[in-house]
């Protein structure tokens, strides 16, 4: 995947939380996630997320690829890439291989990009904490 654009298609969602949804707790998925409402606990999906502009997130994430339009308040540990809208704002730190962040987007945390960025589930060591949460 590295090299190529990866374009989230919000039709291929899995998963959907939707407008005035809340969820608590843990949420695991394996297919593509979208988030349009509120999230609260902890977020992991082997596939890609999404992150709605009016969607919120107060958890730790782990995901394949993620675009983030809203909010997310927690660490994200993201196998390729985050992209990061003119909207999107972000309080937590960022693990991944490749980060693109647009004019107008908001990112308050530390950032580990690159090869070494993500840590496969072979490779426990991690530079950046998932318990770790900001509040």
């Amino acid at each position: 995947m590295l090299g190529k654009e990866t374009k989230f298609r919000p039709e291929e969602a899995e998963t959907i939380i939707g407008e005035g949804v809340k969820v608590d707790g843990i949420f695991n998925a394996f297919g593509n996630v979208v988030i349009k409402g509120e999230l609260t606990g902890s977020l992991a999906t082997e596939n890609d997320l999404s992150v709605q502009e009016k969607g919120r997130v107060e958890a730790n994430v782990k995901a394949k690829n993620a675009t983030i339009s809203g909010e997310i308040k927690g660490n994200m540990s993201v196998e390729e890439k985050v992209e990061l809208s003119a909207t999107a704002r972000v309080l937590g730190d960022i693990n991944c291989r490749v980060l693109a962040i647009n004019e107008g987007a908001t990112l308050n945390g530390r950032c580990k990009v690159g090869e070494g960025g993500f840590k496969d589930k072979k490779n426990k060591s991690k530079e950046i904490e998932e318990e770790e949460v900001l509040e």
